[in-house]
């Protein structure tokens, strides 16, 4: 289906009504507000701020060290797993991690070959 026809498919949105419109990953949403009424959460229920969930992490881990946990928990692996493919040790991920053991220029370029993640976000 060309642009064009897409566009004449799309209903016009009448001014009369109150419509919210909301901007999520490159598309634009028009929802109208009695519709999104029905969806308001209250803030003070079930939230976190982040700056609270971010701290402790901060603390305990290294930008780099943070980032390597990150993607290792998000590829579902182990430490001993993901020490396996980089061809280091246990040890080594977990004092990676922990911000003990800097990441060098050769074990963040394996990082990229191996999970698509720039090696340059592992440097400090």
């Amino acid at each position: 289906m060309s642009a064009l026809m897409k566009k004449r498919l799309i209903k016009p949105i009448k001014q009369d009504k109150a419509i919210i419109i909301i901007y999520h990953k490159g598309t634009t949403y028009h929802f109208p507000k009695a519709v999104a009424d029905k969806y308001i959460v209250d803030d003070d229920e079930g939230t976190v701020d982040a700056e609270d969930v971010f701290r402790e992490i901060n603390e305990k881990y290294t930008k780099a060290g943070a980032l390597l946990r990150g993607v290792r928990v998000s590829e579902g692996l182990t430490q001993i797993e993901m020490a396996d493919l980089m061809k280091v040790t246990q040890s080594d991920i977990s004092q990676m991690e922990n911000g003990t053991r800097k990441i060098g220029r050769k074990i963040a370029k394996r990082i990229e070959k191996l999970f698509d993640t720039p090696y340059r976000l592992f440097l400090e």
